[in-house]
């Protein structure tokens, strides 16, 4: 599969490059291909996986929206929890639903914990997971 990184945000789109970054509006011309980002990451640092691949959780019913029938995708990064630190810390969670950006969750290092929660619309298809780790690199799950 194809894999383009936005350079000005870190934003990654599957499959085809965009005419603009769907995060920071950079131009496409900004896009660099990696097919192997994710590959490069554990390669790295193959020890770092516990600490990285966000585990993901589906609910079929949402907390926050009652009755809206949306479903909320609950995401923490690693197994065990991924520090966050000054220098050492998840930058950003970004969810996709079909291989198509959806949201992202900026994350500021001392302040939170390395998780998210996104409430979709419409349940279904497969669900993508991307987190960016200050030291570490790019992680990703499917569901």
């Amino acid at each position: 599969m194809k894999i383009y990184i936005c350079q000005v945000c870190g934003h990654i789109e599957f499959k085809n490059l965009p005419d603009m970054c769907p995060v920071c509006g950079a131009a496409k011309d900004k896009f660099l291909q990696n097919d192997a980002i994710f590959k490069e990451s554990i390669q790295k640092s193959p020890e770092a996986e516990i600490k990285h691949v966000p585990a993901v959780t589906v609910n079929k019913s949402c907390s926050l929206l009652p009755g809206s029938g949306c479903t909320d995708v609950i995401v923490i990064i690693g197994k065990v929890m991924h520090p966050m630190d000054e220098k050492h810390y998840i930058r950003f969670i970004d969810a996709y639903q079909n291989d198509k950006f959806i949201a992202r969750m900026m994350l500021a290092p001392l302040s939170v914990y390395p998780a998210a929660c996104f409430h979709l619309k419409e349940a279904g298809g497969k669900i993508t997971i991307v987190e960016n780790c200050s030291i570490h690199g790019y992680w990703k799950s499917e569901i």
